[in-house]
């Protein structure tokens, strides 16, 4: 088995070892399509060990993948953007992962799961990915589209590919759709006008329609990417490429948001979208956040709950954006029981929150402040320590400066007498307390 790594690039002096080096234990050759660097990329990628080679741009993406193709050598490809990388966990499943899903003939690549971050490493959406990043190396399979391009099997007039899944073992990060990456390289306004060329000549293509919608939301142009989602819509073929119904009606969904329609406008939005992806979790975020905006508590309240559970029982190869939002929709919801005045529900989800990540220090202080109202101090004392180590400083120090902030003494002396003399002190002189 030898496999190829692939990459096209342009000006990635700050992506291109990383991409290339940590995949150094897996592939057998390396291949870079430079399209014009005047940084450091061709060096930075000479010097790991790839073979370089150039590619004069034709504002086609895919010509670019295909050239470089045609130069690997490898029974298997593993396609890459620069700003993309496998888990650390993942490169060491990847060649098991060949020659387990690889013996079926029929197969012609390997789903993986394509998680976009921004440069803080938060999560803004995961997805499937719809071309596969890994798969074999067969005349028939070609890319096509100028932008946005997709690997194709040109034998087969409907282009679809045989896929084995491991999207469970085989992790992607991506970083291009962070803002400042976006910004930085431009990307916008090159998908844009490459697109508009593409749509030049097939003004019906709903993916092509879809896919400018996308990038004219990111340039915060609501307006024009509703109306060609609108189109989008409009043009989809039912019988061919029904998945895209749910990312249409989400992206319809958000650009609504942006623009403040209102909430009947977007529910009835809402009520189609449903009827084709009832479990899809990004509509009932969306309607979650428009009833929240309009003080339809309860409404809102039962949108972020199923859009939680079906968060959790999520497993389709389509962009999710609440998986991303998590957090934050939990976050809300907390907000939303404490309107209603629903302490257990508040209380329960707290703690949820607390055990996924013990240091949120407003929800610390939120669950803090309801034991106040029903609780006695060593009940909650000994609650919290259910949450944290009451041998480690950071821990005390968390439990004292919210217990201080919410004003309840008790348990504020409390946790000062779980202090030793040397921690008390640097409480004292960094300030930690009000």
């Amino acid at each position: 088995m030898y496999i190829s790594q692939c990459i096209i690039a342009k000006n990635e002096e700050d992506n291109i070892e990383h991409c290339l080096s940590h995949l150094k234990s897996v592939v057998d050759e390396q291949i870079v399509i430079d399209t014009g660097s005047t940084d450091r990329t061709v060096e930075i990628a000479e010097s790991i060990g790839a073979k370089v080679f150039h590619f004069d741009w034709v504002d086609d993406f895919s010509a670019a993948r295909n050239f470089a193709l045609d130069k690997a050598k490898g029974d298997w490809i593993i396609f890459l953007d620069c700003d993309e990388y496998f888990s650390e966990n993942s490169v060491a499943s990847i060649k098991d992962s060949i020659k387990k899903l690889g013996e079926n003939k029929q197969v012609d690549g390997i789903t993986c799961e394509l998680i976009n971050i921004d440069l803080n490493n938060n999560i803004i959406a995961t997805a499937k990915n719809i071309s596969p990043r890994l798969f074999k190396r067969k005349d028939y399979l070609k890319y096509n589209k100028r932008v946005h391009e997709i690997l194709c099997n040109t034998r087969i007039s409907n282009s679809n590919l045989v896929l084995a899944d491991a999207s469970d073992l085989l992790k992607i990060y991506h970083t291009g759709y962070a803002a400042e990456e976006i910004n930085k390289k431009n990307k916008n306004e090159r998908n844009i006008n490459l697109l508009k060329k593409e749509l030049e000549k097939n003004p019906q293509d709903a993916k092509l329609n879809l896919y400018l919608s996308k990038q004219l939301s990111i340039e915060k142009k609501y307006e024009e990417a509703l109306d060609y989602c609108l189109k989008s819509l409009q043009y989809i073929d039912k019988t061919t490429i029904f998945d895209y119904y749910c990312i249409i009606y989400n992206t319809i969904m958000m650009n609504m948001i942006k623009l403040s329609k209102s909430y009947n406008d977007l529910k009835s939005i809402f009520v189609e979208a449903v009827k084709y992806f009832s479990d899809y979790p990004d509509f009932y975020m969306h309607m979650g956040t428009i009833s929240f905006r309009d003080n339809r508590i309860k409404e809102s309240i039962d949108y972020f709950e199923k859009c939680i559970y079906y968060c959790e029982n999520f497993n389709k190869d389509i962009e999710c954006f609440a998986l991303g939002k998590i957090e934050k929709i939990f976050n809300d919801l907390l907000k939303l029981y404490l309107m209603d005045n629903d302490k257990t529900k508040a209380v329960k989800i707290a703690v949820s929150m607390l055990n996924a990540d013990k240091y949120n220090f407003e929800v610390l202080t939120i669950l803090i402040s309801i034991f106040s109202t029903q609780e006695k101090e060593e009940s909650i004392a000994l609650f919290l320590n259910k949450i944290y180590d009451y041998n480690l400083l950071k821990d005390k120090i968390y439990l004292l400066k919210a217990s201080s902030i919410i004003k309840n003494e008790k348990l504020t002396d409390y946790y000062k007498r779980l202090l030793n003399d040397e921690e008390l002190k640097v409480v004292k002189d960094s300030q930690l307390l009000i």
